[in-house]
């Protein structure tokens, strides 16, 4: 048996609601973006794939090994950003600005820590940053970028993160529900 997976970073529910209303704000492009949910709001960290239920057990000790010895932090989102860029997006996104270092760091730990039992490493560069939404067409990309061009985020408050969780994603026609297989504090500092 297999699941799909990943380890990532929540966010507390009021941050959840002011990026509701950006995503709100983005909409009026109807451009044709796959939006995320309120319950996809999370940042990867690490995205496992398919992965042999049997795994399952040794990941999490990872996981709770990682979060007995890694320190809660705070971050801050500063900006929309898109890859490959503005002009050209395929994937929007918020940027962090405070604590990004702490998320490679984390990032880091968890590829080191998942390489030891058999995972791949990623291929890329982790940058730390939260989906809003991927392109699916073209269709209204210039009133998009018009609107990614014109419209400022930056959350001024800080925002705490305090625990890893693994996940499992179901794929669904609507879209991916997540379910939390085990979430584990960080220390408090």
């Amino acid at each position: 048996m297999h699941l799909r997976g990943f380890i990532a970073v929540e966010i507390d529910n009021q941050t959840r609601q002011k990026i509701s209303e950006l995503i709100s704000i983005l909409k009026k492009s109807n451009a044709d973006i796959k939006w995320i949910t309120d319950s996809q709001m999370h940042l990867t960290l690490k995205f496992l794939g398919n992965i042999d239920k049997g795994k399952v057990l040794g990941i999490s000790d990872l996981i709770s090994d990682i979060s007995d010895n890694f320190d809660s932090f705070k971050i801050v989102f500063s900006r929309i950003g898109a890859f490959p860029s503005l002009n050209h997006p395929a994937v929007i996104w918020l940027g962090i600005d405070k604590g990004s270092e702490f998320l490679k760091t984390l990032n880091e730990k968890i590829e080191t820590a998942l390489e030891k039992i058999g995972f791949e490493r990623a291929s890329r560069e982790f940058k730390p940053h939260l989906t809003l939404g991927r392109v699916k067409s073209n269709k209204n990309m210039p009133r998009l970028t018009k609107l990614l061009e014109e419209t400022a985020f930056c959350l001024k408050d800080d925002i705490q993160i305090n625990k890893l969780t693994l996940f499992q994603s179901d794929l669904d026609p609507k879209g991916a529900i997540h379910s939390i297989i085990l979430q584990k504090y960080l220390r408090n500092i």
